[in-house]
């Protein structure tokens, strides 16, 4: 595909709204005056970092737009804006399919592992426990992380975070989106499944069950069952690569 090249274009704020199914504008646009079908480079930042996408919003009817909105969950339903810089992509034919079936979504994550890095950083396995009280009508079971509460059934259950990828494949005409298994490490995929989500993650959850004698002194890494993302190493690939 092209390189980026840049071209000064005149500069206002907007505001629009895209969801995974949905995008709608505001009455403010900035006029963009690169000639020819192009993407243009769109960075966002949110608590994770900073993510860049080139996004085709011609497909949407509208080339004007200055910044875009990209609702994903994480924890609950969150946003992240998407603002256009100068830099572009001049589009072949082949490379316009390819962006309409990127769509917004998708970003490239070779570009952004400190983004992806950070997300597996900050999703961390942790552990709980169980506990009960009679309400009046019967015993209730609740988790909690506190080990120290009172009434512990000897139950704990261990939230481990798994994270996939997505590849863009040319099958009978058309780019057919196709995501990954999930993982432990995300380098585990990016070479074959180079694009991401962001929220690229699952949880699996798993119960253990103690004496109720000992289940206050269990910890995480007792339980020894799940592999973990290697984050004493920050490099992308590793030095034999």
């Amino acid at each position: 595909m092209n390189k980026p090249k840049v071209r000064n274009v005149f500069k206002k704020i907007l505001a629009i709204l895209i969801c995974p199914f949905i995008l709608t504008g505001c009455s403010l646009n900035d006029e963009c005056n690169v000639e020819g079908r192009h993407v243009h480079k769109y960075v966002g930042k949110n608590s994770k970092g900073t993510i860049t996408n080139y996004i085709d919003l011609d497909y949407f009817g509208n080339t004007e737009r200055k910044c875009i909105e990209v609702g994903y969950f994480d924890g609950g339903y969150n946003r992240l804006h998407y603002y256009r810089t100068d830099e572009y992509i001049d589009l072949t034919k082949e490379d316009e399919e390819f962006y309409r079936a990127k769509g917004s979504i998708l970003f490239k994550g070779e570009d952004n592992w400190d983004y992806l890095y950070n997300v597996m950083a900050t999703k961390r396995d942790y552990m709980e426990y169980q506990f009960w009280w009679d309400d009046g009508e019967g015993y209730v079971r609740r988790w909690t992380t506190e080990k120290d509460r009172s009434r512990m059934t000897g139950r704990v259950r261990v939230s481990h975070y798994q994270f996939c990828g997505h590849k863009l494949t040319y099958k009978d005409g058309k780019w057919v989106d196709e995501r990954s298994p999930f993982v432990d490490d995300i380098r585990e995929i990016i070479d074959e499944y180079p694009y991401f989500q962001l929220d690229c993650y699952k949880v699996i959850e798993k119960e253990y069950e103690f004496d109720e004698s000992v289940v206050r002194n269990i910890k995480l890494e007792d339980i020894d069952e799940f592999n973990q993302p290697d984050l004493e190493n920050k490099e992308l690939h590793s030095k034999e690569k």
